[in-house]
């Protein structure tokens, strides 16, 4: 592969929003491919979380910055971004290169026309699937969700790939591939859990059923759990004050070292919204092979559930590069990287990525 990788999402390095983290792993894997790739993002700010600088070059564009829970403010930045992501575009970009662009923020869904004006591949990554996602917010009438999902499937028809973190999500099929998500943590340990312990850490916002997560935890606390609840986002305030809500972990290793300790990981998510999402969190619980307690997952979600628990995780980065790469090229360069073997860890990647 000759030209350049351009990964653009709206948070990136030193971020650690869930689209930040993934599209770093995926530049390093592209990178350790031997690919020339950059990683492209906002200046604003989602979520704090200390790490290593990714190994792929990073760029941050400069652009007006909302404030997380204001919604104006919000989508001002949504359009900022997005104009900051055309203009880059139109620059650098190169005929030959390829473009991947994340749902966020959820504009981009527009850009697959500029990309191939500069006679490059696009590549929407679709982590989130707006006209049912935000139903969560505002419950707007079915009429009015129709026209915006026709407009949201015609501009995802006119990227050249789509691609899908789960089977759930909305969206035309006929551009489409389902390459889900992977654990970003290293989960591989021999750590015993501490019984009747059970873990939320994660965003919990208008994705997610108050009332059922609340229920869950409720029955566990009755059957004799000690619940530890890590979360930010607009639905933490509408949690009762007995589930001491504590913010998230900065350290990874604290992160890490908290998901192993407990033996049960809650799940939350939301019963009307089935082909909006996927929780990106559950990939670090699967790895460590907790027990699962779910909220909300209804329809699609629960089917694509059932999948998840059975996904060979350790094989979906492998994926992203045969798509990217091709089949052809990504066969000579795993034949000569050691990463191309199943089992190495985001650690061993990192170090090979920014030697």
């Amino acid at each position: 592969m000759t030209g350049a990788v351009h990964i653009l999402s709206q948070y990136i390095w030193p971020d650690s929003a869930p689209t930040a983290i993934y599209a770093e792993q995926l530049a390093d894997r592209l990178q350790v491919q031997g690919c020339d790739v950059r990683l492209v993002g906002g200046q604003g700010g989602y979520r704090a979380l200390e790490r290593s600088q990714p190994g792929a070059a990073v760029h941050h564009l400069p652009h007006y910055r909302g404030r997380r829970g204001n919604l104006p403010a919000t989508y001002a930045e949504y359009h900022s971004v997005t104009r900051a992501f055309r203009r880059y575009i139109n620059e650098f970009v190169a005929r030959g290169d390829t473009v991947i662009v994340t749902s966020a923020p959820p504009n981009t869904v527009g850009l697959a026309n500029a990309i191939q004006r500069r006679g490059a591949r696009s590549i929407h990554w679709l982590q989130d699937y707006y006209p049912e996602l935000i139903r969560g917010l505002h419950e707007y009438p079915h009429c009015a969700r129709r026209v915006l999902s026709a407009h949201w499937d015609r501009q995802l028809s006119r990227w050249d790939h789509v691609v899908k973190i789960g089977a759930n999500l909305g969206g035309p099929e006929h551009n489409s591939v389902v390459i889900r998500n992977w654990p970003t943590l290293d989960m591989r340990s021999t750590v015993i859990p501490e019984p009747r312990t059970a873990l939320y850490s994660g965003n919990f916002g208008y994705g997610h059923d108050v009332q059922l997560f609340v229920n869950a935890c409720e029955k566990l606390r009755d059957e004799g759990y000690t619940l530890t609840i890590r979360a930010d986002g607009r639905g933490v305030r509408h949690l009762p004050a007995w589930l001491n809500v504590q913010p998230l972990h900065k350290d990874p290793q604290k992160l890490r070292e908290d998901l192993l300790r407990h033996e049960t990981h809650i799940v939350a998510a939301h019963p009307k919204i089935t082909r909006a999402v996927f929780p990106s969190k559950i990939w670090n619980s699967i790895a460590a092979g907790r027990k699962l307690v779910c909220t909300g997952f209804d329809g699609e979600m629960r089917q694509e559930l059932e999948a998840a628990r059975n996904a060979p995780f350790d094989q979906h980065l492998q994926q992203w590069s045969q798509l990217v790469l091709g089949a052809e090229t990504h066969a000579e360069s795993a034949s000569r990287e050691r990463f191309a073997e199943p089992g190495c860890s985001l650690a061993e990647l990192h170090a090979l990525a920014t030697r």
